[in-house]
């Protein structure tokens, strides 16, 4: 497993930017479109993208056991379907940058799924990664607390991430058994079906999208980025992940996406780099860091 690390670290680490930058994206095209809208769309592109990608180059390992499905079912009902969902309505409340601090939460819940329902091992000095890299979370945080009213959109950020805690936890169950890109797959048609018919009862009430909002390159291409770079890849990287790290030692790369998510936000959203951004940018990379520095053991069962 040793020579699959530096794949592994890689993986993660672009999955984490894909996801960083998808809070910047979203939060530009909820000017025009409404959530619904926007994840229906994004679901529908991801899963063309990626059933191509299956018909072309993994079609022998596209069979899923009857026993399997289930589970397929149960982790896609939580991401893609319910964690867009908050995570985007989220956006329309609160700030990328606050969002994508709430949603960096996730490895603290996930660590302890992990180390109690999975067995993974976490050393000492990887527990001290977590608490160090929650803390420049804070640090990141804490100017930003008077701006914080909006609670809607805070909670909906916590929803999301319980509903991330929640995938975490059945895909690893499969991650290990089935290729990254057909889980990918299999999670957004499935999302796409749940989709579908909330998209259809909100707009028949609330009136279609305008068509010709679609047309602007812009927002094209910002669709195009959510869909295939953060619905698609990203999660084909995470689950690779997995497969050679481990859940816990996997997701604690989510700390990296506030990180991402800021920077992104100054360059196209002209956020205001504060000194309290980059201490707590610099500390959270070092805590994601001391989670991954020691050697993954196994947990003998007694």
């Amino acid at each position: 497993m040793q020579h699959t690390k530096p794949a592994s670290f890689l993986a993660l680490f672009f999955a984490s930017l894909f996801w960083g930058a998808s809070f910047v994206f979203t939060k530009t095209l909820l000017v025009d479109f409404n959530p619904i809208d926007l994840v229906l769309i994004r679901s529908i592109i991801a899963s063309l993208f990626l059933i191509t990608i299956c018909l072309l180059f993994f079609k022998k390992e596209m069979k899923i056991k009857k026993k399997d499905l289930i589970i397929i079912c149960a982790f896609s009902f939580f991401e893609p379907f319910l964690y867009f969902i908050f995570e985007t309505y989220s956006l329309k409340f609160t700030s990328a940058s606050i969002v994508s601090i709430i949603i960096a939460t996730i490895p603290v819940f996930t660590a302890f799924l992990s180390r109690y329902y999975y067995k993974e091992y976490f050393s000492k000095l990887n527990i001290f990664g977590i608490i160090i890299s929650v803390a420049g979370i804070a640090i990141m945080m804490l100017p930003d607390l008077s701006d914080m009213i909006q609670m809607r959109g805070m909670l909906l950020a916590f929803l999301a991430v319980i509903a991330a805690v929640a995938y975490g936890f059945f895909i690893r169950k499969l991650s290990c058994e089935y290729n990254p890109v057909v889980l990918t797959a299999y999670q957004n048609i499935v999302a796409l079906a749940l989709f579908l018919p909330l998209f259809l009862i909100l707009d028949i009430k609330n009136g279609f999208p305008d068509p010709i909002i679609l047309l602007t390159s812009v927002n094209i291409t910002n669709i195009m980025i959510l869909s295939i770079f953060c619905s698609s890849i990203a999660f084909i990287f995470f689950i690779y992940g997995i497969q050679h790290l481990g859940l816990g030692k996997a997701v604690i790369f989510s700390n990296l996406i506030p990180v991402f998510t800021v920077i992104i936000s100054i360059i196209f959203l002209k956020e205001q780099f504060t000194l309290a951004k980059c201490i707590g940018l610099f500390t959270v990379v070092i805590g994601v860091f001391l989670v991954q520095k020691q050697q993954v053991e196994p947990i003998k069962h007694l």
